[in-house]
């Protein structure tokens, strides 16, 4: 609340754009204090290049928070795009129309990022993970979420620089995997030699799933069978267990925190337990429920409703819920500042 009434103290127009998992009384207290829109990790960059070129990149502040991580990431492709002198015509191609050298400068130099909030699973990817990836497999293609700490961004992000990597959003990995196994695909369908492909995953464990299904189904598309695909989640030494004697069935380590079950905030499994809450049953069932007429449905329905924590509050004089939707408008209805 003081960063955002700091930021909004500022001589220049300013906009707060907040990660869209952020609960809605964050969104509530963030709009009563200044303009505020939601973003995703697909469209965070779009949303702050588009705010940036309509109100103007030396005439705007952008707040970003309150995923430090992502707010320096972001920061850090800019410089990037700065630093390796991308021509403006790239730029308006690869980024945003509106702009080009000039005006990427100005966003940098006017982007304020909150300084004291990451994600607690992403938070897993440190020092020791990021020196095993560098020694170790320089030869693999590298991808980061954007909300991974800096160091691993770092490195996948001077390897996309090459198209050697990627940063984004979830999305973004996939795509970039699903190309790159596609191309070498075509180019290998006729050849004996087998092709290796290695892929860092810089997010969360949950999306290998999805990675290995797509890539099987590529490589089943194509008939190819001399090009392998090894997806290589890089994990600390405390985020597998060591088991010895009979247990070990064959295998000499298996996932889960070597103190115990559950993962580890100092370089644990990186299984979002949040992201873990959700399941097709757990869908189905409230489906049922609500197309139910018993009573006792009704009532157990009751209990999966969100927290109405804001119901009936007000924040300086304004409905308190009204004020937690307005990032989500200023999407489709941007009068941040009219």
């Amino acid at each position: 609340k003081a960063w955002l009434a700091k930021c909004a103290s500022s001589e220049k127009k300013s906009l707060h754009v907040v990660y869209i998992n952020t609960s809605l009384e964050t969104k509530a207290v963030s709009s009563s204090i200044i303009p505020t829109i939601t973003c995703t990790s697909s469209n965070v960059l779009q949303t702050i290049l588009q705010a940036s070129s309509q109100v103007g990149p030396s005439d705007l502040q952008i707040c970003y928070g309150p995923d430090t991580y992502m707010g320096e990431n972001l920061v850090s492709l800019l410089d990037a795009v700065i630093q390796s002198e991308w021509s403006d015509e790239r730029i308006k191609s690869d980024l945003h129309p509106a702009h080009d050298q000039g005006t990427i400068k100005a966003l940098r130099d006017n982007i304020n990022v909150y300084p004291s909030g990451n994600c607690v699973v992403h938070h897993m990817f440190g020092d020791s993970v990021v020196q095993t990836v560098e020694r170790d497999y320089d030869d693999a293609y590298v991808t980061a979420h954007l909300e991974v700490p800096g160091e691993m961004f770092q490195i996948a992000l001077r390897k996309s620089l090459d198209d050697e990597g990627v940063v984004g959003s979830t999305s973004n990995i996939l795509n970039f995997i699903e190309r790159k196994v596609s191309e070498e695909a075509a180019k290998s369908a006729d050849g004996d030699e087998t092709k290796r492909l290695k892929f860092i995953l810089g997010t969360e464990a949950g999306m290998v799933t999805s990675i290995v299904r797509s890539v099987q189904d590529i490589l089943e598309t194509n008939q190819c069978s001399n090009v392998e695909a090894e997806i290589v989640f890089p994990v600390s030494s405390d985020a597998v267990k060591v088991v010895e004697g009979e247990e070990s069935l064959g295998l000499d380590i298996v996932p889960g925190v070597s103190g115990g079950e559950g993962c580890s905030t100092a370089g644990g499994c990186a299984t979002c337990p949040f992201m873990k809450m959700n399941d097709i049953d757990a869908v189905l069932d409230i489906v049922e429920m609500i197309e139910s007429e018993n009573e006792k449905d009704e009532l157990k329905l009751v209990q999966h409703l969100p927290p109405n924590r804001l119901h009936g509050k007000e924040i300086n004089g304004k409905n308190a819920v009204e004020l937690g939707i307005e990032p989500f408008r200023g999407r489709t209805e941007p009068t941040w500042f009219s």
